[in-house]
Protein backbone atom coordinates (compact mmCIF):
# COMPACT_ATOMS: atom_id res chain seq x y z
CA UNK A 1 0.00 0.00 0.00
CA UNK A 2 1.36 3.39 -0.56
CA UNK A 3 2.11 5.88 1.99
CA UNK A 4 0.29 9.17 1.99
CA UNK A 5 1.96 11.79 0.25
CA UNK A 6 2.99 14.39 2.56
CA UNK A 7 2.62 18.03 3.20
CA UNK A 8 -0.02 18.36 0.52
CA UNK A 9 -1.19 21.80 1.31
CA UNK A 10 2.51 22.76 -0.28
CA UNK A 11 0.49 22.78 -3.29
CA UNK A 12 -2.01 25.79 -2.36
CA UNK A 13 1.40 27.62 -0.98
CA UNK A 14 2.84 26.92 -4.32
CA UNK A 15 0.26 28.44 -6.23
CA UNK A 16 0.23 31.29 -4.26
CA UNK A 17 3.81 31.51 -5.51
CA UNK A 18 2.81 31.75 -8.92
CA UNK A 19 0.38 34.43 -8.64
CA UNK A 20 3.07 36.82 -9.16
CA UNK A 21 3.26 40.24 -10.99
CA UNK A 22 3.63 40.62 -14.46
CA UNK A 23 3.61 36.28 -15.17
CA UNK A 24 1.29 35.23 -18.30
CA UNK A 25 -1.51 33.93 -16.79
CA UNK A 26 -2.86 31.26 -19.52
CA UNK A 27 -5.48 28.93 -18.89
CA UNK A 28 -3.87 25.58 -17.06
CA UNK A 29 -5.33 22.83 -18.80
CA UNK A 30 -3.43 19.92 -18.01
CA UNK A 31 -2.69 19.05 -13.98
CA UNK A 32 0.34 16.29 -13.24
CA UNK A 33 2.12 16.31 -9.51
CA UNK A 34 5.57 15.98 -8.98
CA UNK A 35 6.56 13.85 -5.96
CA UNK A 36 10.03 14.61 -4.22
CA UNK A 37 12.15 12.47 -2.34
CA UNK A 38 11.85 14.33 0.90
CA UNK A 39 10.48 14.98 4.37
CA UNK A 40 11.79 18.59 4.75
CA UNK A 41 11.44 20.51 1.00
CA UNK A 42 14.03 22.95 1.63
CA UNK A 43 15.57 25.26 -0.31
CA UNK A 44 18.20 22.53 -1.87
CA UNK A 45 14.97 21.09 -3.59
CA UNK A 46 14.42 24.36 -5.48
CA UNK A 47 16.31 23.43 -8.71
CA UNK A 48 14.20 19.90 -8.99
CA UNK A 49 10.84 21.61 -10.45
CA UNK A 50 9.96 24.19 -7.78
CA UNK A 51 11.46 26.91 -9.25
CA UNK A 52 10.29 26.64 -12.80
CA UNK A 53 6.83 26.38 -11.22
CA UNK A 54 7.08 29.12 -9.02
CA UNK A 55 8.17 31.43 -12.06
CA UNK A 56 4.63 30.36 -13.72
CA UNK A 57 6.49 28.40 -16.65
CA UNK A 58 4.55 25.28 -16.29
CA UNK A 59 1.77 27.51 -16.26
CA UNK A 60 2.61 30.11 -19.00
CA UNK A 61 2.70 26.65 -21.24
CA UNK A 62 -0.97 25.46 -20.34
CA UNK A 63 -0.05 22.95 -16.85
CA UNK A 64 -0.81 22.90 -13.66
CA UNK A 65 1.86 21.60 -11.82
CA UNK A 66 1.36 20.49 -8.19
CA UNK A 67 4.74 19.79 -5.76
CA UNK A 68 4.60 17.57 -2.84
CA UNK A 69 6.81 15.06 -1.26
CA UNK A 70 7.37 11.84 -0.02
CA UNK A 71 10.10 10.47 2.61
CA UNK A 72 11.53 7.57 0.73
CA UNK A 73 12.69 7.08 -3.20
CA UNK A 74 10.50 3.39 -2.51
CA UNK A 75 7.40 5.75 -1.54
CA UNK A 76 7.85 7.51 -4.43
CA UNK A 77 7.96 5.05 -7.05
CA UNK A 78 4.69 3.55 -5.24
CA UNK A 79 2.91 6.64 -5.70
CA UNK A 80 3.87 7.05 -9.29
CA UNK A 81 3.31 3.62 -10.02
CA UNK A 82 -0.08 3.92 -8.70
CA UNK A 83 -0.90 7.34 -10.20
CA UNK A 84 -1.27 9.12 -7.31
CA UNK A 85 1.85 11.09 -8.75
CA UNK A 86 2.89 11.56 -12.21
CA UNK A 87 6.59 12.23 -12.01
CA UNK A 88 8.93 11.86 -9.39
CA UNK A 89 12.32 12.05 -8.00
CA UNK A 90 13.68 8.43 -8.08
CA UNK A 91 17.26 7.34 -8.14
CA UNK A 92 18.72 5.21 -10.67
CA UNK A 93 19.97 2.60 -8.33
CA UNK A 94 16.54 2.45 -6.51
CA UNK A 95 14.87 2.28 -9.94
CA UNK A 96 16.82 -1.17 -11.06
CA UNK A 97 16.39 -2.28 -7.43
CA UNK A 98 13.12 -2.49 -7.57
CA UNK A 99 13.00 -3.66 -11.26
CA UNK A 100 14.91 -6.93 -10.31
CA UNK A 101 11.95 -8.69 -8.60
CA UNK A 102 9.03 -7.64 -11.04
CA UNK A 103 9.15 -4.98 -14.21
CA UNK A 104 8.55 -1.58 -13.22
CA UNK A 105 7.37 0.61 -15.94
CA UNK A 106 9.12 4.08 -14.66
CA UNK A 107 12.12 5.79 -16.76
CA UNK A 108 13.83 9.16 -15.71
CA UNK A 109 13.10 11.20 -19.03
CA UNK A 110 16.06 14.01 -17.00
CA UNK A 111 18.74 13.49 -14.59
CA UNK A 112 19.29 16.14 -12.64
CA UNK A 113 22.26 15.00 -10.04
CA UNK A 114 25.09 13.92 -12.08
CA UNK A 115 26.86 12.51 -9.04
CA UNK A 116 26.69 9.95 -6.69
CA UNK A 117 25.14 11.99 -4.08
CA UNK A 118 26.38 10.18 -0.93
CA UNK A 119 29.18 10.84 1.29
CA UNK A 120 30.12 10.45 5.12
CA UNK A 121 30.74 12.75 7.88
CA UNK A 122 32.37 12.11 10.95
CA UNK A 123 33.20 14.13 14.32
CA UNK A 124 36.11 16.73 14.12
CA UNK A 125 37.84 14.76 16.53
CA UNK A 126 37.47 10.96 15.20
CA UNK A 127 40.47 8.89 14.40
CA UNK A 128 38.45 7.38 11.48
CA UNK A 129 40.03 8.81 8.12
CA UNK A 130 38.86 6.75 5.23
CA UNK A 131 35.52 4.12 4.58
CA UNK A 132 38.07 1.76 5.39
CA UNK A 133 38.50 2.94 9.02
CA UNK A 134 34.45 1.76 9.39
CA UNK A 135 34.67 -1.70 9.51
CA UNK A 136 33.24 -2.69 13.59
CA UNK A 137 31.62 0.73 13.65
CA UNK A 138 27.81 1.86 14.02
CA UNK A 139 26.97 3.86 10.58
CA UNK A 140 23.75 6.31 10.59
CA UNK A 141 21.42 6.27 7.97
CA UNK A 142 18.51 8.99 7.37
CA UNK A 143 16.82 6.05 6.72
CA UNK A 144 17.07 2.43 5.82
CA UNK A 145 17.83 2.13 2.13
CA UNK A 146 19.65 -0.52 -0.08
CA UNK A 147 21.53 1.73 -2.77
CA UNK A 148 22.96 3.85 -0.05
CA UNK A 149 24.35 0.92 1.84
CA UNK A 150 25.25 -0.63 -1.72
CA UNK A 151 28.09 2.24 -1.74
CA UNK A 152 29.08 2.44 1.39
CA UNK A 153 30.10 -1.21 0.65
CA UNK A 154 31.21 -0.48 -2.35
CA UNK A 155 33.46 2.10 -0.57
CA UNK A 156 34.30 0.00 2.25
CA UNK A 157 35.28 -2.84 -0.38
CA UNK A 158 37.87 -1.01 -2.13
CA UNK A 159 39.87 -0.60 1.30
CA UNK A 160 39.44 -4.43 1.91
CA UNK A 161 36.08 -4.58 4.07
CA UNK A 162 32.69 -4.59 3.91
CA UNK A 163 29.59 -3.06 5.14
CA UNK A 164 28.52 -6.87 6.86
CA UNK A 165 31.15 -5.86 9.05
CA UNK A 166 30.01 -2.64 10.24
CA UNK A 167 26.53 -2.04 12.19
CA UNK A 168 23.70 -0.25 10.46
CA UNK A 169 21.41 2.61 12.64
CA UNK A 170 18.57 4.60 10.87
CA UNK A 171 18.72 7.75 12.51
CA UNK A 172 16.12 9.93 10.89
CA UNK A 173 17.22 13.14 8.67
CA UNK A 174 16.49 15.86 11.58
CA UNK A 175 18.92 16.81 14.55
CA UNK A 176 18.68 13.37 15.82
CA UNK A 177 21.15 12.24 13.48
CA UNK A 178 23.60 14.86 14.33
CA UNK A 179 22.80 14.38 18.21
CA UNK A 180 23.70 10.73 17.73
CA UNK A 181 26.98 11.33 15.97
CA UNK A 182 27.92 13.70 18.72
CA UNK A 183 27.34 12.03 21.56
CA UNK A 184 29.22 8.84 19.82
CA UNK A 185 25.44 6.66 19.24
CA UNK A 186 26.97 6.36 15.84
CA UNK A 187 30.44 6.88 14.63
CA UNK A 188 29.66 8.31 11.22
CA UNK A 189 26.68 9.18 9.05
CA UNK A 190 25.86 9.01 5.57
CA UNK A 191 23.73 11.36 3.65
CA UNK A 192 23.94 13.98 0.87
CA UNK A 193 25.83 17.59 1.07
CA UNK A 194 22.74 19.60 0.96
CA UNK A 195 21.88 17.68 4.41
CA UNK A 196 25.16 18.44 5.30
CA UNK A 197 24.98 21.87 4.61
CA UNK A 198 21.86 22.10 6.59
CA UNK A 199 23.35 20.48 9.24
CA UNK A 200 26.22 23.01 9.25
CA UNK A 201 24.26 26.27 9.46
CA UNK A 202 22.40 24.58 12.54
CA UNK A 203 25.93 24.92 14.57
CA UNK A 204 26.78 21.08 14.13
CA UNK A 205 30.88 20.71 13.60
CA UNK A 206 31.77 17.48 11.29
CA UNK A 207 34.54 16.08 9.14
CA UNK A 208 33.66 15.36 5.92
CA UNK A 209 35.48 11.94 4.52
CA UNK A 210 36.67 12.69 1.09
CA UNK A 211 34.63 11.56 -2.25
CA UNK A 212 36.05 9.21 -4.41
CA UNK A 213 36.94 10.12 -7.62
CA UNK A 214 34.71 7.79 -9.36
CA UNK A 215 31.68 8.93 -8.01
CA UNK A 216 31.53 11.74 -10.83
CA UNK A 217 30.70 8.78 -13.04
CA UNK A 218 27.42 8.38 -11.40
CA UNK A 219 23.86 9.73 -11.68
CA UNK A 220 22.51 11.08 -8.40
CA UNK A 221 18.69 11.73 -8.74
CA UNK A 222 16.53 11.96 -12.03
CA UNK A 223 13.05 12.65 -12.99
CA UNK A 224 10.62 10.02 -13.55
CA UNK A 225 7.12 8.41 -14.86
CA UNK A 226 5.54 5.54 -16.41
CA UNK A 227 5.96 4.67 -19.91
CA UNK A 228 2.38 5.05 -20.08
CA UNK A 229 2.35 8.37 -19.09
CA UNK A 230 4.89 9.77 -21.14
CA UNK A 231 3.39 8.01 -23.96
CA UNK A 232 0.60 10.01 -23.85
CA UNK A 233 2.49 13.33 -22.90
CA UNK A 234 5.11 14.23 -24.80
CA UNK A 235 4.53 18.21 -24.78
CA UNK A 236 4.39 18.48 -20.81
CA UNK A 237 7.38 15.91 -20.54
CA UNK A 238 9.12 18.69 -22.41
CA UNK A 239 7.77 21.68 -20.81
CA UNK A 240 8.85 19.84 -17.01
CA UNK A 241 12.45 18.52 -18.72
CA UNK A 242 12.35 22.08 -20.35
CA UNK A 243 11.71 23.61 -16.90
CA UNK A 244 14.72 21.75 -14.61
CA UNK A 245 17.33 22.80 -17.88
CA UNK A 246 16.30 26.42 -17.38
CA UNK A 247 16.52 26.22 -13.57
CA UNK A 248 19.85 24.96 -14.34
CA UNK A 249 21.49 27.41 -15.85
CA UNK A 250 19.73 30.19 -13.18
CA UNK A 251 21.58 28.05 -10.91
CA UNK A 252 24.69 28.64 -12.71
CA UNK A 253 24.25 32.15 -13.03
CA UNK A 254 22.17 33.50 -10.23
CA UNK A 255 21.62 30.92 -7.49
CA UNK A 256 20.76 34.21 -4.83
CA UNK A 257 17.19 33.86 -7.25
CA UNK A 258 16.30 30.47 -6.07
CA UNK A 259 16.72 31.39 -2.56
CA UNK A 260 14.61 34.63 -3.08
CA UNK A 261 11.73 33.09 -4.97
CA UNK A 262 11.86 29.62 -1.88
CA UNK A 263 11.16 32.44 0.45
CA UNK A 264 8.49 34.42 -1.26
CA UNK A 265 6.63 30.43 -1.87
CA UNK A 266 7.23 29.39 1.40
CA UNK A 267 7.06 32.63 3.93
CA UNK A 268 7.41 30.94 6.75
CA UNK A 269 10.93 29.52 5.55
CA UNK A 270 12.33 33.15 5.26
CA UNK A 271 13.92 35.26 7.56
CA UNK A 272 12.31 36.35 10.27
CA UNK A 273 11.37 39.85 11.08
CA UNK A 274 14.21 41.33 12.89
CA UNK A 275 17.03 38.61 11.92
CA UNK A 276 19.91 39.52 9.37
CA UNK A 277 18.93 38.75 6.17
CA UNK A 278 22.22 39.00 4.41
CA UNK A 279 23.26 35.88 6.67
CA UNK A 280 19.73 34.29 6.34
CA UNK A 281 20.68 34.11 2.11
CA UNK A 282 24.33 33.48 2.66
CA UNK A 283 23.08 30.13 4.67
CA UNK A 284 20.76 29.42 2.28
CA UNK A 285 23.23 29.63 -0.56
CA UNK A 286 25.39 27.03 1.66
CA UNK A 287 22.69 24.69 1.18
CA UNK A 288 22.09 25.60 -2.72
CA UNK A 289 25.72 25.14 -3.39
CA UNK A 290 25.65 21.97 -1.89
CA UNK A 291 23.08 21.13 -4.31
CA UNK A 292 24.97 22.74 -7.72
CA UNK A 293 27.99 20.38 -6.71
CA UNK A 294 25.88 17.66 -6.93
CA UNK A 295 24.23 18.67 -10.54
CA UNK A 296 28.22 19.31 -11.31
CA UNK A 297 26.84 23.13 -12.21
CA UNK A 298 30.22 24.76 -12.18
CA UNK A 299 32.03 21.71 -13.78
CA UNK A 300 29.71 21.72 -16.88
CA UNK A 301 29.36 24.73 -19.49
CA UNK A 302 26.72 27.09 -19.62
CA UNK A 303 25.23 25.80 -23.01
CA UNK A 304 25.54 22.21 -21.66
CA UNK A 305 22.58 19.42 -22.64
CA UNK A 306 21.24 19.68 -19.37
CA UNK A 307 18.96 16.08 -18.18
CA UNK A 308 20.99 14.27 -20.69
CA UNK A 309 21.98 10.66 -19.62
CA UNK A 310 25.00 8.58 -21.16
CA UNK A 311 24.40 4.55 -21.78
CA UNK A 312 27.68 3.90 -20.22
CA UNK A 313 26.63 5.64 -17.22
CA UNK A 314 23.60 3.53 -16.60
CA UNK A 315 25.21 0.56 -17.28
CA UNK A 316 28.03 1.03 -14.21
CA UNK A 317 25.36 1.23 -12.67
CA UNK A 318 23.95 -2.16 -13.03
CA UNK A 319 27.69 -3.41 -12.61
CA UNK A 320 27.86 -1.77 -9.31
CA UNK A 321 24.75 -3.11 -8.08
CA UNK A 322 25.54 -6.80 -9.22
CA UNK A 323 29.33 -6.50 -7.83
CA UNK A 324 27.37 -5.51 -4.20
CA UNK A 325 25.22 -8.60 -4.83
CA UNK A 326 22.30 -6.23 -4.22
CA UNK A 327 20.92 -7.12 -8.09
CA UNK A 328 20.59 -10.74 -8.52
CA UNK A 329 20.37 -10.55 -12.39
CA UNK A 330 21.65 -8.41 -14.63
CA UNK A 331 18.91 -5.84 -16.34
CA UNK A 332 18.75 -4.28 -19.26
CA UNK A 333 18.91 -0.20 -17.98
CA UNK A 334 17.54 0.75 -21.46
CA UNK A 335 14.21 -0.09 -20.49
CA UNK A 336 14.86 2.72 -17.56
CA UNK A 337 15.80 5.75 -18.92
CA UNK A 338 14.72 7.91 -22.52
CA UNK A 339 17.04 10.80 -23.82
CA UNK A 340 13.60 11.16 -26.28
CA UNK A 341 12.97 14.98 -25.67
CA UNK A 342 16.28 16.06 -24.27
CA UNK A 343 16.98 18.19 -27.71
CA UNK A 344 13.55 19.80 -26.89
CA UNK A 345 14.49 20.99 -23.38
CA UNK A 346 17.35 23.02 -24.58
CA UNK A 347 15.00 25.13 -26.71
CA UNK A 348 14.86 28.49 -24.72
CA UNK A 349 16.59 31.55 -24.27
CA UNK A 350 19.79 31.05 -22.00
CA UNK A 351 20.42 34.97 -21.15
CA UNK A 352 16.25 36.03 -20.55
CA UNK A 353 16.01 34.16 -16.89
CA UNK A 354 18.93 35.99 -15.35
CA UNK A 355 18.53 39.03 -17.11
CA UNK A 356 18.89 42.33 -14.49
Amino acid sequence: MPQPILLASRRAMLAAGLALPGLARAQATKKATIVLSTSDQDVSYQPYGPYAAQQGWFREAGLDIGIETAPTTGQVIQLVLSGRAQMGQITPDALLLAAQSQPVPIRLFYVIARKQIWGAIVRPDSPLQRFGDFKGKTIGFPANSPAMVAFVDTRMKEEGTAMAEAKEVATGYGVASMEALRNGTIDTFIAWPGLFAAYENAGYAFRRIPDAPWQTGYYGIGLGATDEFIRANPELITQIGRGLARTAVVLKAKPELLVQSFWRSYPTRGPLPGTNRADALKKELNILKATAEQMRIDDLPADFTWGIMEPEVWQRHVKNLLETRLLNKPLDPTLHYTNQFNAAYQQFDRTKDVRG
